[in-house]
């Protein structure tokens, strides 16, 4: 009971803001308060990932201290919001792992978001199809997920299906493309998972030939029904008409998230060690190259009266801004540590009921080490790192204890064919 009365108060308290070092949420004064107790020095060995998880965070600290101190010399505002956030990154990811200790755990975590998410997501927006994409989805995708496990849990993958297809067609439709994209390629990971279906390394080559031509069909079909005015909204088409090609997809990518492309700009004119924590786009040349992938003019009033960060929208490369290449290669190790876990979990653990959810997180992990904002490293990544790390444990602790009954079994059954000793 206690431990669901902490997971309760962690999520409904996300949404409660604090000025105190910047922005910090209610919980994680929570989380800051727990830390002493939570902490065991023993978990670094009995669960490789966790340690290298800390450490490739603690990396990044050190790297982000560096780079503000010794190289760009930030100010002590601005540095001590960057540390902050690498500090509540790495005790909320240490708080979560072991709050979260079971399925039921879990469960739980994601009712609660679901209920943090209808109570606190911002429903300030200017369109319908704003709202459905920063109040809604946040609200459905969660709903989703706990169908997905309860429907799951019980043998009934196929209306997992069906509700995965159906959710990211509605998404689609509605202007959120990257949630859409996330629910659909889950639901083809997870019917290949569970239809008896061997893949071999030919035919993923050819599963692959014949995905990538089904998504261009259907994306040109995508794009005639936005310009038709069918499916999507003002933004949708907006983006759509001001691209030279609108049917290459590429195209609209950097067009929708051109902070990202920007960031490489940036990047290329402090490679080594970044411009620090919350470094201002000073003379809008950043900006600029951000308008360009856009194919928008600059309002030089409307520009002039707001600070501009560096843009990047991206954690791997807002990492490199931050705090150049070290922090760079250690926030790529933490991708690369949950997607080793989250593969394996999907080519193994079909069996477990928190499947659906746990190839969904895999996947949204590719996307929002890619293309979302640093700030998501302490907000989201490690809610799903710490879900992660506990179903990759638990499960090879499953494997573990029933391959030893098995042999147990097998031994028992040669000392005695008769089932008697």
């Amino acid at each position: 009971m206690f431990n669901r009365i902490k997971i309760a108060l962690y999520t409904l308290l996300s949404g409660v803001n604090l000025s105190l070092v910047g922005q910090l949420k209610l919980n994680e004064i929570m989380v800051l308060l727990s830390a002493p107790f939570v902490f065991d020095r023993r978990d670094f060995k009995t669960y490789p990932f966790f340690r290298k998880i800390i450490l490739a965070l603690v990396a990044l600290f050190v790297c982000q201290a560096v780079t503000d101190l010794f190289i760009v010399h930030s100010s002590s505002e601005n540095f001590l919001r960057g540390w902050a956030a690498i500090i509540m990154s790495m005790l909320s990811f240490i708080f979560l792992f072991k709050t979260l200790g079971d399925d039921k755990a879990i469960f739980f975590f994601l009712c609660m978001t679901l209920i943090k998410n209808i109570i606190w997501t911002d429903d300030n927006a200017d369109t319908d199809m704003s709202y459905f994409k920063f109040k809604m989805v946040p609200i459905l995708s969660y709903a989703v997920y706990i169908c997905s496990f309860l429907l799951y849990r019980k043998g009934q993958w196929k209306a997992v299906l069906a509700l995965l297809l159906g959710y990211s067609l509605l998404c689609f439709a509605r202007d959120s493309r990257s949630t859409g994209m996330v629910f659909f390629l889950g639901a083809i990971i997870i019917y290949c998972f569970n239809s008896g279906m061997y893949l071999t390394r030919d035919r993923l080559v050819v599963f692959g030939i014949a995905g990538l031509l089904l998504f261009q069909f259907a994306y040109i079909g995508y794009v005639n029904a936005v310009r038709n005015h069918e499916i999507g909204g003002d933004h949708a088409a907006e983006q759509i008409e001001r691209l030279d090609n609108p049917y290459n997809p590429l195209a609209l990518l950097m067009t929708g998230r051109g902070e990202t492309f920007a960031a490489l700009a940036a990047i290329s004119d402090a490679p080594l060690f970044g411009h620090g924590s919350w470094a201002k786009d000073d003379n809008l040349q950043y900006y600029r190259i951000l308008l360009l992938y856009q194919n928008e003019e600059m309002n030089e009033q409307l520009a002039a009266s707001t600070d501009h960060l560096i843009p990047s929208h991206s954690i791997l490369l807002g990492a490199w801004v931050n705090c150049g290449l070290g922090g760079f290669i250690a926030v790529l190790c933490v991708f690369i540590f949950l997607l080793k876990m989250g593969f394996y979990l999907i080519r193994h653990a079909a069996d477990t009921a928190l499947y659906p959810v746990l190839v969904l997180m895999t996947i949204g992990v590719i996307w929002t080490f890619l293309f979302s904002p640093i700030q998501q490293l302490r907000f989201n990544i490690p809610a799903v790192g710490a879900i992660l790390l506990r179903a990759y444990y638990d499960f090879l602790e499953e494997s573990t204890a029933a391959e030893v009954a098995g042999q147990t079994d097998e031994s028992l059954h040669l000392l005695s064919p008769g089932g008697k000793i």
